[in-house]
């Protein structure tokens, strides 16, 4: 008896598709270009934005619901007067008692605007703030560190060329107890790699340069006796160019007037980050490695 239309119909279409699932799994090892990201937005603007809006919530996982960095001070905290000396037995010698307190009302020169982000700002800190006094358990900690890694690997991926979160991610892996040496270099790598492709920014530049100095810890190590010489000057050019590719677009930046239109968090945060790598290249400078003599 032949089988109805609508069941040949499906079949054919549950092979076309099992077809072109082969076909997309083998096409990585077949072209030598990656496939697109989908919906290009892993490694775009809207990608980096993500990654950092991601960045800022993992520090709650990792430090109990607080957040790594001090808040800002607001408007109205800035405003406010100082608070009264503490009473009893730490009130200074001497001292007068201090006021009753009094409900203070929001001052009155602090804008509308600068009440309400500061209403927002402390919301936002109550929420993340942990109010349980008892420790984690065994489960909860595992479950917040998945979480977390979860999180992180998602942030990377968005944005390849976030030297902080490379960073994180690379302190993350090699922290762990069951770690991959391969995995880490391979990390490193494409981060070397992918600092240095053409068209890349000012993060991705400073990505490329921390990948190149985490490659060159773990090659200077003093245990290592085996080390590999031609890798550790690969990764001294790497250092150096990506460093020089830095100030290179950093130079354009301010002479064609889109460096000023980029937010003083993110000037100083790119700012310090390669500050700090200067002075660790500045190091490896200093560093003597001499390759073993023949016999």
């Amino acid at each position: 008896m032949p089988l109805p239309h609508t069941l040949l119909s499906l079949a054919a279409a549950v092979g076309l598709w099992w077809a072109g699932h082969g076909i997309t799994c083998t096409r990585p090892a077949l072209q030598p270009q990656p496939v697109p990201p989908v919906f290009a937005v892993p490694g775009s603007a809207y990608g980096s934005l993500m990654a950092r809006l991601i960045r800022d919530s993992l520090y709650s996982y990792w430090h109990g619901g607080e957040s790594a960095a001090p808040a800002p001070e607001t408007a109205v905290q800035k405003a406010a007067p100082p608070p009264p000396p503490p009473p009893g037995r730490f009130a200074r010698k001497g001292a007068a008692p201090p006021p009753p307190p009094i409900a203070m009302a929001e001052p009155e020169d602090i804008s509308w605007l600068d009440q309400r982000v500061d209403k927002l700002a402390r919301l936002e800190k109550s929420r993340t703030k942990r109010n349980n006094p008892l420790p984690l358990s065994a489960a909860h900690r595992r479950y917040v560190n998945a979480a977390g890694d979860v999180r992180l690997r998602l942030a990377y991926h968005l944005d390849p060329g976030d030297a902080i979160l490379y960073e994180i991610l690379h302190f993350h892996l090699s922290s762990r107890t069951q770690r991959s040496e391969a995995s880490l270099k391979a990390l490193s790598h494409r981060a070397m790699a992918y600092g240095l492709r053409q068209g890349g920014s000012l993060s991705d530049a400073l990505t490329g340069a921390g990948a190149a100095i985490n490659l060159l810890n773990d090659e200077l190590r003093p245990e290592n006796t085996q080390r590999d010489f031609q890798a550790i000057q690969h990764q001294r050019d790497i250092l150096e160019r990506s460093l020089a590719r830095y100030g290179e677009i950093r130079s354009t930046a301010q002479s064609e007037g889109w460096w000023d239109g980029i937010p003083s968090v993110r000037r100083d945060e790119l700012e310090e980050h390669a500050k700090l790598l200067t002075r660790i290249r500045d190091n490896v400078r200093r560093t003597q490695v001499k390759a073993p003599s023949g016999p």
